[in-house]
This record gives structure tokens, sequence and C-alpha cells, in this order.
């Protein structure tokens, strides 16, 4: 009688000493299948570094110690690493012509400051970009790509004040965009070699899958009782009361199928093979993913909606799990937040058929139009002040900056939305930008005449500045008020972007400290901001009449609840 083998890529069965230790092969090889001995053999490898390096020259036929070879494959060069490559030799030749000037010698140690924290954003965005997949990877070129730009308006806001060294500190912030524009790109191509066709995108690292993975075990173990510690003679067996009640009536429910849900093995066989999926990180696997997730966690989703009002008293431990179940499935909703980096980083001719779609949809459209209004508007920003470095020209100046700043920002919450038509709550955010525009071109108390001064009628600028204003407000131009906005998404913007220019203050005294219109530019951009700000609040009474400090409250605990109760005051953890 032959032996019947297993051919199952996991075992039917495992005992729990087998699962603690792929588990701790996962945790600290950073191994998808802990039975995948090539895979363990190249962890190991990876770790010991020194004697793997040995070991190829052993194995290569060399002395066994540290010899020095020579690389023959050469990297490909592509043509985003080269535009790269140009755009970090610019932010260094800038760096160079800052810190070596000697009229700025005074402030050679802010400027030092600003070279070595700037070398390190640049280094860890682009090496983030290149692995744009990883949602956390992703997010940390987008946190780069928004330093780079604050460094770049405080860069053309401190050139603005020094009318004598302008052109340098201007050619560094066009530097920074350059590095903040490309790491854009390459997000997109980082999405467009694994030929992503905004079907799915996971929504959580492939490192914190596995940690939500282990709660999930560490969880049902604890709810089944296989690691609850004895019970005192007082103590109320919470899990296992829940787990009874569970139990009976899913099987008088006829939801007998659901019980699996609560055997260990089960349940770490379906998350690992949907890890297996998303840890690969290739097109294929995510494809699958894409197509197996929904099906394969449809019963955790069931087990949650059955399980409302399903055992009495409530249970911590069964709350505790299906949690844990909960984080894991968010990990999975469909999500095409950064699909748009794709229209971003190649051509829409090739977008037909190999990314499968046809051309951008309207969100798209209109972050591919901002982003070219952008790039006119900083070129006639840039030529704006020539050798006029009067008041009132100086605080024009800082205006366009700031708008071009401000565009960056509308850029990058565009890039991150996931609305078809454009409508969701990031590009609503941007909206908020719209409105500093319209209160730019108005001037202060409605007048024309002050705006004139800094923009002719009819000029370029003026005609690019309203491009800009219309595509962010996706609604159209409104007549009646912002009603089809949300307004206490804009407000809060506004607000950010206040905080914002607050902060920069005492830097900008700091760097340009003799110039003597400092003063009159600061209140100039305030003034802006809060007109806008008073323009949102005026169609929503029910917006804040300042904008609220930031509080971290703190929770209700026993002294300040019988406080509460004592004085008749509520418990807001000081927060309003």
């Amino acid at each position: 009688m032959s032996q019947q083998t297993n051919t199952s890529p996991l075992p039917a069965e495992r005992s729990q000493a087998a699962v603690a230790l792929d588990n701790l092969i996962r945790r600290h090889l950073r191994v998808t299948d802990p039975r995948d001995p090539e895979a363990i053999s190249n962890a190991l490898r990876a770790r010991y570094a020194d004697e793997q390096a040995a070991l190829d020259q052993e194995a290569a036929g060399l002395p066994f110690f540290k010899v020095a070879r020579i690389e023959t494959q050469t990297a490909v060069d592509t043509s985003t690493s080269a535009e790269l490559r140009q755009a970090r030799g610019d932010v260094e030749q800038d760096l160079t012509a800052l810190t070596t000037n000697a009229l700025l010698k005074d402030i050679h140690p802010e400027l030092r400051g600003w070279s070595h924290t700037l070398r390190e954003v640049i280094n860890e965005g682009t090496n983030a970009a290149r692995f744009a997949l990883d949602p956390w990877q992703r997010d940390r070129a987008m946190g780069a790509r928004r330093l780079l730009g604050e460094y770049a308006r405080v860069a053309r806001y401190v050139g603005a004040l020094t009318p004598n060294l302008s052109v340098h500190y201007r050619q560094l912030a066009k530097s920074l965009d350059e590095v903040a524009g490309v790491i854009l790109v390459q997000m997109g191509e980082a999405l467009s070699r694994i030929g992503y066709a905004g079907r799915f995108l996971i929504q959580a690292p492939a490192s914190e899958l596995q940690a939500r993975r282990d709660a999930i075990i560490h969880a049902l173990r604890n709810f089944v009782g296989t690691t609850q510690s004895s019970y005192g003679p007082n103590d109320w067996p919470r899990g296992l009361l829940a787990y009874q009640q569970f139990l009976s009536r899913l099987d008088a429910a006829g939801q007998t199928d659901l019980r699996s849900l609560f055997q260990e093995i089960d349940v770490a066989r379906s998350l690992d093979q949907l890890i297996h999926h998303a840890t690969a990180g290739s097109s294929d696997d995510l494809r699958a993913l894409g197509a197996t997730a929904h099906l394969t966690l449809g019963r955790f989703r069931r087990l949650i909606r059955v399980s409302r009002n399903l055992v009495a008293p409530a249970s911590p431990p069964l709350s505790a799990y299906l949690t844990a179940v909960q984080l894991f499935l968010d990990a999975f909703n469909f999500n095409a937040s950064g699909y748009r980096l794709l229209f971003v980083a190649r051509p829409p001719i090739v977008f037909y058929g190999l990314y499968g779609t046809g051309g951008p949809d309207n969100g798209t459209f209109r972050l591919l139009e901002i982003i070219a209004l952008r790039g006119r508007l900083a070129e006639m920003a840039d030529c704006y002040l020539g050798c006029d470095c009067a008041q009132d020209r100086t605080l024009c100046q800082v205006m366009l900056d700031k708008i071009v700043y401000d565009l960056d920002r509308a850029i990058d919450l565009y890039a991150m939305g996931a609305d078809a038509d454009g409508k969701s709550e990031p590009e609503q955010r941007a909206a908020a930008y719209a409105v500093v525009i319209e209160e730019y071109l108005k001037g202060p108390s409605g007048s024309r005449s002050a705006v004139a001064s800094c923009i002719p009628s009819d000029s370029n600028l003026e005609k690019v500045l309203k491009a800009s204003r219309d595509q962010l407000w996706f609604n159209g131009q409104p007549t009646s008020g912002l009603s089809n906005y949300d307004l206490r998404a804009i407000h809060q913007e506004l607000c950010l972007q206040r905080d914002n220019e607050m902060h920069w203050e005492s830097l900008l005294r700091t760097m340009a400290p003799s110039c003597s219109l400092t003063d009159p530019v600061l209140e100039g951009v305030r003034d802006l901001v809060e007109r806008a700000i008073e323009s949102v609040r005026g169609l929503d009474i029910s917006l804040p009449d300042e904008c609220p400090e930031p509080c971290i409250p703190v929770p209700p605990h026993h002294e300040s609840s019988l406080n509460a109760l004592a004085n008749d005051v509520p418990d807001t953890g000081d927060c309003d």
C-alpha cells in the first residue's frame, strides 16, 4: 500500500510550538513562508552579511578572507534616474553657493543645518519612492516631498527679504522643487513597473500585516481559553462563557461554518495565504490577492456582522478578537488611493491596454491641469521681482511664492485622492487653496486697485492664477457661496496654513535679521490667510470664530469623573 504524500503548501494540522516557531522566523528573518528553505537561507545570509561574503568567495574558489571584487554589471540608467541625478547635483551646487557666500557668514550654522537636513530628506524620499507599492513607503515619500516643499517656500521667503541674495535662494528653491517633482514621478514608475492597473492596493505595510495576523491569533487564544490564567474563586469566566454562547447560537442559526474561525489552525492558514501574496510584491501576486482577498475574508466579515448582540453579558475577550479581525480586514479594503501617480509618471498614450484604462478620470484630469499651471506660475514668479525690491513688490513676490507652495500641497492632496469624480475629502481640502487665490485676486477689502499694482489686468499671470483657482473649484466658481463643498474640511485646512505661517516667523527673522521689509511682508501674508478664513466662516455660522488651538484630551478617569459630578462640569479632558 503506497503512502500518499501531502502536497499542500501548508500542513493540515500544526502544534502550537510549530506555529510559535514560524512566527519567530517571520518576525526576525522577515520570511513570508517559514517552510521555504531557499527563502530562509537567503534571509540568514542577508542577516549575517560578513559570513555571506566569505562563503561566496569560498564557493568561487577564492581565499577565505575579504577580497575586493570588481563588479562588471552596471545599473540600467533610466530617464528618471538621470533627472534625479541632475536635480541632486543642482541642490548640492546651490547649497555650496549659499554656505560659502561671505555675505551670509552670520547665519552659516543655520545654512549648514539646512544642508545636512536636506540631504537626509532627499535620500529618504528618493529611497522610499522606489517602493511606493508599500503604503508605508508611499507615505514616507509624500512626507519627504512636503518637507522639501516647505524648505523651498522658506528659501523663497528669505530670498525675497534679502534682495541682494534673492537669486541664490530662489535657485535653491527651484532645485528642491525639481527633486520633489522627481519623487512624485518615481512613485508612479514604481507602480507602473509591476503592471499596476488600479485594481487593488494593500492599505497596510507588509510588515504590519504580520503583526495584525499575530494579534488575531493571540486574541483568539485568550478568547477560547488556551492562554487563560487560572481563575480565582471570584473571577468571572467572561471569555469562556461568551465562547460557549457564541457556538451554541451559531449552531441554532445555521451558521456552523463560522465555527471554524475559532480554530487557530484554520484561521492561521487563511491569513498566511493572504500574507504570502501581499508580501511577494510582484504584479501576479498583487492581482491574485485582489481577486481572492475579498472572498477569503468574506467569512470573517460575516462573523463580525452576526456577532452583534449575540452574547450577554458583553465579553471583552470576544470584543478583542473581533477588533483584531476588523483591523486585519481594514488592510484589504479596496482603495485606489495613489493610482493617479501613474498618470503623473507615464505618458497618457500608453494607458489604453497596458494599464487597463483608457484615460484619466475627472479628478486625475484636474491633477494634470494643476501640475501644468503650477509650472507656469512658478516660472512667472521666478521672473517677477527682477531688480525691483520695493516694499510693495516684495510683498507681491512673497504672495506669489505662497500660491506656488499652495499648488504643490493641492497636487499632493489630489495625488492621494481616489474618487473618480475628484470630490472626496482630499479634493475638498485642496479647494481651500482656491479660496486663498480668490482673496488674493480680490485684494484687501475687495480693492482690485491693490492687486493691480502687483498683477496687471488681463495679464498672463492673472490668467494663470484664475485658471488655477477654477481647477481647484471642482464644482465651478461659486456664485452663492461654497455650499457644494465641505466647509469644515476647508476651514481646517486654512487653519493649518495659518499655523504654518506663524511658526515660520522666528526662522525668517533669523535668516533675514536686518531686512526692514520683514514686518510688513509677514503682516501681509497673515492678512491674506485671515481673509480666506473669514470668507469661509461667513458661509457657515457653525464654524468656530477662531482656529482651535491644538489640544490632546485626557481620557476620563475616576478623579476627573468624580470632579465633574461634584462640580457639575463636563469632563472634556481640558479640551473645549
